[in-house]
């Protein structure tokens, strides 16, 4: 049983990049970054010219274990994407994503844009009758 006490501690906790509140996972899975080239992989893993050149002749595409993006929640601030990474030593570094991050995963849905499969009246009534619950709910009652 202690082994198990001993594994909560070593949860890494989240912090908004904004106003420094707890960020909370929003349940999603991860999103690993891959690596096309041998250049692209000597740049982010930080590897020699050869290794990174053996690793891009094995296979077409690297994935990266040890990057990944991830959807997190903010109270204040909203749902957010971080780009997190582990470094040799398992610590843990983490930073907004940004568009090059995007381009580097695979199956990772676009915050940008809205899910295709659903009409554009279809989202703005859902928009509509999100923020209408919230006014009602905010609003004193006489």
């Amino acid at each position: 049983m202690s082994n198990q006490r001993a594994k909560r501690r070593q949860v890494k906790h989240f912090f908004c990049p904004f106003c420094e509140t707890r960020l909370w996972r929003s349940g999603k899975c991860r999103y690993y970054i891959f690596y096309r080239n041998a250049k692209q992989i000597r740049q982010n893993l930080k590897i020699s010219a050869k290794k990174a050149s053996l690793l891009a002749n094995q296979s077409s595409t690297y994935l990266d274990k040890n990057a990944w993006i991830e959807e997190f929640f903010c109270s204040t601030h909203g749902a957010m994407w971080l780009y997190i990474s582990r470094n040799q030593q398992k610590l843990i570094t983490y930073r907004l994503a940004t568009r090059e991050d995007w381009l580097q995963t695979n199956r990772t849905p676009d915050p940008t844009n809205p899910n295709p499969s659903i009409s554009e009246f279809s989202y703005r009534i859902s928009r509509k009758s999100y923020y209408r619950f919230n006014q009602d709910f905010l609003s004193p009652k006489s």
